[in-house]
Order: structure tokens, then sequence, then C-alpha cells
């Protein structure tokens, strides 16, 4: 049942909104969040989401409560120990009486959570190609517009709230603590205040989306010698042996590898850097949330969706990651280095 009220007229006091991953796309559903919070100052914003992305939310000074979800448990765990965690959490959220609930994922199990919220206003994203449970909302959907930017598919759902925000931008907030914490780390590895710093994030969830490592160290050996810069390798638990190659690859210089940090860590560090290359991953988005003109490699991926945002920042694309000379990526990271703030 769809419900005739002018929901853009109402100053809605409690708000659930349900996105469980991945990296980037938390990341993404920021711009949403603030412009929520910009146009309901005084309500409280709930986000459900899955516990390994806490660290992106509790960065958001918009979001007044984070609710984790342990999904590896629940897909990987016990059937029974699974429904009995998503009942107790079905009921949990209904306890709360939230005024509107927002699916920005559209998963059958997330619609299934809106539609058990009870919350007074249900809405939620269809995608063109996924699950939509009609019965489990009573405000009519929002078509997903596969020509869009990520982080804009998901303004769009606020868009029957009258608000029509097109600032995209991600800002994610450190805390002084956090940034004394990177430094002191950089300090640590002989990275000198001052000089050029320019991160890596060397890994990616697919081989195809992985820059070969001889191609990152040879880039790194013209930082360093060109421009007498540092290099921060970073790298996720699984990642670290490649990154380790590629220092070992590098002709000049020692870099730093960053690895097995917490989201908040990485951010930190991120934020030390002058520019930063990744390939196209989830951290690729830390980047620019926290200030740094980044640089996004694409092969199998569509940058038009998922290209790091800024104005700073920018992409590169071939059709096959391996095809992806050493020389393109080059000048496009002087084109960042003229842009950046003297």
């Amino acid at each position: 049942m769809t419900l005739s009220h002018d929901i853009a007229q109402i100053d809605f006091r409690k708000i659930l909104l349900i996105r469980f991953a991945r990296l980037g796309d938390v990341v993404l559903l920021v711009p949403s969040i603030r412009a929520l919070r910009s146009r309901y100052p005084h309500a409280r914003i709930d986000v459900l989401v899955d516990q390994r992305y806490t660290d992106i939310l509790e960065m958001c000074s918009a979001v007044d409560r984070v609710i984790p979800v342990n999904r590896l448990a629940m897909r990987d765990g016990s059937k029974m120990r699974a429904l009995a965690g998503i009942i107790q959490l079905a009921r949990s959220l209904r306890r709360e009486a939230y005024d509107l609930a927002l699916d920005f994922h559209s998963f059958r199990e997330t619609n299934l959570l809106v539609w058990h919220s009870r919350a007074s206003f249900r809405l939620g994203l269809k995608r063109v190609h996924g699950d939509y449970l009609p019965f489990c909302f009573n405000q009519k959907p929002v078509l997903e517009d596969k020509r869009q930017h990520v982080a804009a598919v998901y303004l769009s759902l606020l868009q029957p709230l009258g608000i029509k925000s097109e600032k995209t931008d991600v800002h994610l907030d450190l805390s002084r603590a956090d940034i004394a914490r990177a430094q002191e780390y950089l300090r640590d590895h002989q990275v000198s205040k001052g000089k050029l710093i320019a991160g890596f994030n060397v890994g990616a969830g697919s081989p195809g989306r992985v820059w070969p490592k001889e191609q990152f160290a040879a880039l790194a050996d013209r930082i360093v010698e060109r421009h007498q810069g540092q290099i921060v390798l970073f790298a996720g638990p699984q990642e670290e042996s490649a990154a380790r190659e590629i220092g070992q690859l590098m002709r000049n210089g020692t870099p730093v590898i960053a690895g097995n940090h917490s989201l908040r860590e990485l951010a930190a560090v991120m934020a030390q850097c002058h520019v930063l290359l990744s390939n196209d991953t989830g951290p690729m988005h830390l980047g620019p949330a926290v200030g740094v003109p980044t640089l996004g490699l694409f092969s199998v991926g569509y940058p038009e969706h998922y290209q790091p945002l800024g104005n700073l920042s920018g992409y590169v694309k071939c059709d096959s990651v391996e095809q992806l000379d050493l020389e393109t990526v080059y000048q496009h990271f002087l084109q960042m280095l003229v842009s950046l703030p003297k």
C-alpha cells in the first residue's frame, strides 16, 4: 500500500538507513547522509551496515548511531544461529519505531528488514538488475539510473523527500588524534615532512583490476627520481606480499608498506599523502573522502559509476589493466601535481 501523504512536507525525527556493503558503496553513501542531516537537522539518523565498515560511518558526523551487523558470520556460520540473529535484529529495529526507513541496498533481506521495521514511511531503491519486494514499502520505488555515478544514484533516493542535492563530494571527519597518530606512524617509517608523498593502493578484489607490480614499481622509481618523492604502499591483509614485491622491484628508495590498518587508520595515513594512485577498488574512495587527489586505474570496471570523486581526482582506463602503460599514468600524475595547492 502506498501512502498518499506528501512526504516532502514531513519533518522526520527518527530515520533508518540500510546499506550493508561494500566498502566503496558505504563511502559513497556519505553525501546522502549529509544531505539528510541538512534537511532534518534535529532528526536521529541511524545506519545499519556490515560491521567491517563501521569505521567509515563513525567518521561521518551526520550519523547518530551505527548499527553493525556481522554478515560474514550470518553467511558462513550456523544457519539456525543466522536466522536467530536476523529475527533479533528485525525485532530491535521494530522497537525503535522509525518514522522513515530507506533501503539503499535493495537485497531481499534488506527489503524485508525495512518491512519488518514497520517504519511509518518506507522507501527503497529499485535496481535495474536486482530483487525488489514491493510489499515491503509504502512509497513508490526510485528507479536506479545506471548512467549516473553511484553517489548520485543514492542521492536520487532522497528526491521524494524534496532533497535535490547534487553534492556528491564525500567528506569523512578525522580527529586530531587520528591525524597525530598517522603523522607519528610516517615519522617512525622515516617519511620526511615537506617532501612529496605519493600513495599507491596496490590491491583489488580481483586480478583483472590489479595494475602489474612491475608498473607500480617503475612509476614509484620515476616519482622518487624526478620529484624526490616518497612512496607509501597501501595493502589489505591478503595484499601485503604483493606490496613487498613492489618494494623489492624498486631501484630507488624504500617504500612504506601500510598494511594491517583499521579503516580509520588507513584513512588517516592516506590523508597525509599529496596524491593517491589506486586500482579500482573500495579503498580508492577513501582518498577523495579525506581530501587527497586520487587517480583511479580502471579496466573491467565502470568509471562512470565508480570514478574517484573530487575536482582534482580523475581516472585512466584500458580494456585490459595490463595494457595501461606507465607513460599514460605518469602524465595523469603530473596533471594532478600541477593542480595541487601551492
